[in-house]
């Protein structure tokens, strides 16, 4: 072994061997401000310098080693995660069915088509399977539609009934008589006693015979579909005697009167009326007319006798105003008074360039003034 040299008195003796340890000398600080970054080991074979690693080192290795393990922990956090959501999807319950209850519709006449809630669902009638809650039905055949609510409700069976629209085929008569209580009798069949309504009829003409047991009258008649064909035989003039008729052109329906006898009505078959002047009365109670009309009826002849349906009057306003328009003819920028318009029902049409359009139904009479006013904001 080589024998260290001589070293300062300062160095410490090893106690087991009484022998000096090297010299430990420090060279320089590095710039982590460590002392001992360098230093050097003096001997006697000569001098050996030993390197520590630099501070900026050692903290870079920390920093990796801190990133590896904060990624191994989150990974482990995300796979629990994932592991505790399957898990409670595994666990939860599933979900309930809807409840559903059978409902059963049925229409006369049957074979009427079914929309449910915007669905074809067949025709009446059907049977259902629906879910618990409400339903738009809509049921339709040839002559219309019916349109209704069917809320099915749980643990129950729902059942509907529908009347639905019948096409007409046939038209009828609506028979009076003075005095009433005469015998009817249509193409020879039985038809009860005035005033009577025979219905169900066939289109196309018809004998109608009245009769109070001394006096006859015949009438012949056409019938059209969906149409009812107004009557009124007067038995009062003897069957023999000499008569005229008298027809009344009108757009409105009147009640035919003489001395507050009821004759018929102006849209109905025409009157039957013995010889001479006869002072009839025109009322329409609804429209508040009563015209007098002095007729000279002619045996064998026709009288014809024009209605023309009288005026009333009406007041049109709005707010903040708007064009008028009635039955499609303008008369004016609001306010209006005093208009002068037939009697009888009539639509009146409000304009405004920016408030749109309103409409309006109204009955206008011969007596009192119709006042209107329409707010084009609403």
């Amino acid at each position: 072994m080589t024998k260290l040299a001589q070293q300062p008195r300062h160095d410490a003796a090893d106690p087991k061997t009484d022998a000096k340890l090297p010299n430990v000398v420090p060279i320089r600080a590095d710039s982590d401000n460590d002392p001992l970054a360098n230093f050097h080991v003096e001997d006697a074979a000569g001098v050996a310098t030993t390197t520590r690693a630099p501070a900026a080192r050692r903290v870079v290795s920390k920093k990796i080693v801190s990133g590896i393990v904060a990624a191994v922990v989150l990974s482990v956090a995300a796979a629990a995660t994932i592991v505790y959501a399957r898990q409670r999807l595994n666990s939860a319950p599933a979900a309930k069915p809807a409840q559903s209850e059978r409902a059963r519709l049925n229409s006369r006449p049957e074979g009427a088509s079914v929309i449910v809630d915007g669905i074809a669902r067949g025709v009446t009638p059907l049977d259902l399977t629906l879910a618990a809650g409400p339903h738009d039905v809509l049921i339709r055949n040839d002559a219309g539609e019916r349109r209704l609510v069917v809320n099915v409700e749980a643990g129950t069976r729902v059942s509907e009934n529908v009347d639905m629209p019948v096409a007409a085929t046939s038209g009828q008569l609506d028979i009076m008589s003075e005095p009433s209580g005469a015998r009817v009798a249509v193409d020879g069949a039985s038809a009860g006693r005035t005033p009577v309504k025979v219905r169900s009829l066939a289109p196309g003409h018809h004998v109608v015979v009245v009769s109070d047991g001394t006096t006859s009258v015949n009438r012949s008649v056409d019938v059209t579909v969906g149409a009812t064909v107004n009557m009124f035989i007067s038995l009062a003039t003897p069957a023999n005697g000499p008569t005229g008729t008298v027809t009344f052109d009108s757009p409105l329906e009147l009640r035919l009167l003489e001395d507050g006898h009821l004759l018929g009505l102006s849209n109905g078959a025409p009157l039957v009326l013995g010889p001479g002047k006869h002072r009839l009365d025109l009322v329409n109670d609804s429209l508040e007319m009563k015209l007098t009309r002095t007729v000279t009826v002619e045996a064998g002849k026709t009288a014809h006798v024009a209605v023309p349906a009288p005026n009333g009057t009406i007041f049109v306003n709005a707010s903040p105003w708007a064009d008028v328009n009635v039955d499609g003819r303008s008369i004016g920028v609001t306010p209006l008074g005093d208009v002068a318009v037939a009697v009888g029902t009539h639509e009146i049409v409000w304009r405004h360039p920016q408030l749109g359009e309103k409409r309006k139904t109204v009955v206008v009479g011969a007596q009192t003034p119709v006042r209107l006013t329409m707010d084009m904001g609403r």
